[in-house]
């Protein structure tokens, strides 16, 4: 990225884009103290440099950034804002450059052949959204059509096809979360048969239309059923209903929680003990979209530490909370040797304190699942290291779930199969 700005670099129009609304006109504000770069994960390995983007789009010169090779190194994690004085809002005008970058028509490269973001366009276009499998509703636990409470399950149910391989069984985090909700809600939850995406990718990949359409429909569905209160098990949906719905979608009537931050409540208010007994030794992953997007911080913990008298030792790691590593992959835009640095980096941190590493985001254990399963060969005692959701565990602490741990020998024989072929296994059900 060049030093020297000439006059004909500037663009005007670049400019009124980032005046648009105050987070990217924050960039604005930036006195050049470089802690943005300092911080950055990615800028450590000098792939990305946020000083220097944000001093060439103060000046508007958007030829030197609307380059796909630069904006895809951002992680969206957050970091730098943590660290900067001015609390500059770095991640929303990469959010902004990627959707002017789609709108030139350029695009960059994405993990599993782009066939994620396909799923998201799909869905987009479809009527409905893809018909929810029957085994997503476990065996003696009901839901309901109409209601107060719903349980928002997002893409669940089709990564855990796409990524069978990795041994993430994400299924089970939707069934045991509609058997949590029925333990604790007066009423059973609703499970919105028609939702579809939440559109987290899209909006972060720069494919706004793609996301508008995805919220939009989530939106009126939602309102025509009734529904006050929207439960997630997903970092990346929490953020999005709760923060980017209101935002982008009119008429958001309802209130958004995470599951930690209700079961958190349950327990403070002397409303829920956990009954079963597990001996293990966990530590808490912070994902980036709850913990720095959101400051969910404590209710993880609360859950966490309330388990001990059941036998759970909670450790942290060194790096938590606000300064947690992300995983190293960002809406699946990039996966390459600086991605698997990081989870490994982070996996060896879990493993100095734990044998099992929790966490409330399904992406971050699909990237650390990934990154264990390429290396399964390798004789470490990282690779002995056990992955699971938060939800997973709580279920399995209420007596509602055993718990199933991610190890032993890969099922995903049908993972083989041109992942391309998933997205028929979808549209059939149609």
């Amino acid at each position: 990225m060049a030093d020297i700005i000439k006059s004909s670099d500037l663009d005007l129009n670049f400019i009124k884009e980032l005046s648009k609304n105050e987070e990217t006109k924050s960039i604005l504000s930036c006195f050049e103290c470089g802690m943005c770069t300092a911080s950055c994960p990615v800028g450590e390995q000098f792939l990305l440099n946020p000083h220097q983007i944000t001093r060439l789009a103060s000046f508007g010169v958007s030829n030197q950034i609307l380059d796909e090779k630069i904006l895809r190194y951002c992680l969206t994690c957050r970091t730098c804002q943590e660290y900067c004085p001015q609390d500059v809002d770095f991640i929303e005008f990469i959010r902004l450059a990627r959707t002017l970058l789609i709108k030139r028509g350029i695009k960059y490269e994405e993990t599993h052949d782009g066939i994620l973001t396909l799923i998201s366009e799909i869905q987009a276009n479809l009527p409905n959204g893809f018909k929810l499998p029957s085994e997503v509703i476990p065996e003696g636990y009901q839901t309901l059509k109409e209601g107060k409470t719903a349980y928002f399950l997002g893409c669940l149910p089709i990564l855990d096809v796409v990524f069978d391989a990795y041994q993430v069984n994400l299924l089970e985090i939707a069934q045991n979360g509609i058997k949590i909700l029925n333990k604790v809600l007066e009423q059973p939850p609703v499970v919105i048969e028609n939702a579809k995406c939440c559109g987290h990718d899209a909006l972060w990949k720069g494919h706004f239309d793609t996301f508008k359409k995805l919220a939009e429909h989530n939106v009126n569905e939602i309102n025509r059923l009734g529904i006050e209160t929207i439960v997630t098990t997903c970092a990346e949906c929490y953020r999005t209903l709760k923060v980017d719905y209101p935002k982008y979608v009119e008429n958001v009537k309802f209130n958004v929680i995470h599951l930690s931050e209700l079961i958190a409540e349950k327990i403070k208010n002397d409303e829920l003990m956990f009954s079963e007994q597990y001996d293990v030794e966990l530590t808490y992953h912070d994902p980036c979209r709850l913990g720095r997007h959101m400051k969910v911080y404590s209710p993880p913990r609360v859950i966490l530490n309330s388990m001990e008298e059941n036998g759970v030792i909670f450790t942290e790691m060194e790096k938590t909370r606000e300064y947690s590593t992300c995983c190293g992959v960002s809406c699946f835009i990039n996966c390459n040797d600086l991605s698997k640095a990081l989870q490994m980096d982070r996996l060896v941190e879990a493993k100095n304190v734990a044998d099992l590493l929790i966490t409330t985001c399904p992406k971050c254990q699909i990237h650390y699942s990934c990154m264990m399963h390429e290396k399964k060969e390798q004789p470490s005692d990282v690779m002995k290291l056990e992955i699971s959701d938060l939800t997973n565990l709580i279920a399995k602490m209420m007596g509602l779930s055993e718990f199933k741990h991610e190890e032993g020998e890969n099922k995903g024989v049908k993972k083989q199969i041109e992942e391309k072929k998933y997205v028929n296994l979808y549209l059939y059900d149609q």
